[in-house]
């Protein structure tokens, strides 16, 4: 039996391709990795608050800074209000074109009205679209004002000043991570 368990597990071993290791070679331990991430403003801003202190520990999500977003804030405002407006538009088209829809076998609307009256739908539900589009955007532009950290480790190089202007891509430092089982920067 002994036999035929060894016959078994060499031969699953040639199919795999593996070569047997002997037990007491042990196996090679993982090289340490050092990785690192650039704290990029994604969109241009005033620096309004640093979080953290140079050489601070920290993990993905932590914030690190945020940039003035006032008038984000308010642009979102303003596109919430729009897109609010624009689905009021789609549900006063949405209920003439049914009610005119209800008088189509009679003689009281023609063929014309009930063709402006699907348009006017058509151009209402574009519009929530182009709303619910400008929402979002600035949606992500107001998240973009969070300068967060994607993975473990040391913060360093942060400005001492509030008040700088940052341009999209511009670094406001680093985190560095060191040690075994780094993921790579996102």
């Amino acid at each position: 039996m002994k036999h035929k368990v060894f016959a078994a597990s060499l031969l699953g071993i040639w199919l795999s391709g593996a070569a047997p290791q002997p037990a007491h070679i042990a196996q090679a331990a993982p090289k340490p990795c050092f990785t690192r991430q650039d704290l990029l403003a994604r969109s241009p801003g005033f620096l309004e608050k640093v979080y953290v202190a140079d050489g601070a520990k920290v993990k993905p999500g932590d914030v690190i800074a945020e940039l003035d977003s006032r008038l984000l804030k308010a642009a979102l405002k303003e596109a919430r209000a729009g897109l609010d407006a624009a689905r009021a538009s789609l549900a006063l088209a949405k209920d003439a074109a049914h009610r005119l829809d209800k008088l189509k076998g009679s003689d009281s609307v023609s063929e014309q009205e009930l063709f402006q009256v699907k348009v006017r739908v058509d151009q209402a539900k574009a519009s929530v679209d182009q709303a619910e589009g400008a929402h979002e955007r600035i949606s992500f532009q107001v998240q973009d004002t969070m300068i967060k950290a994607a993975i473990d480790g040391e913060v360093h190089g942060l400005p001492q000043a509030l008040g700088i202007y940052l341009q999209a891509g511009q670094s406001l430092g680093r985190i560095e991570a060191k040690g075994t089982g780094c993921r790579a920067t996102p």
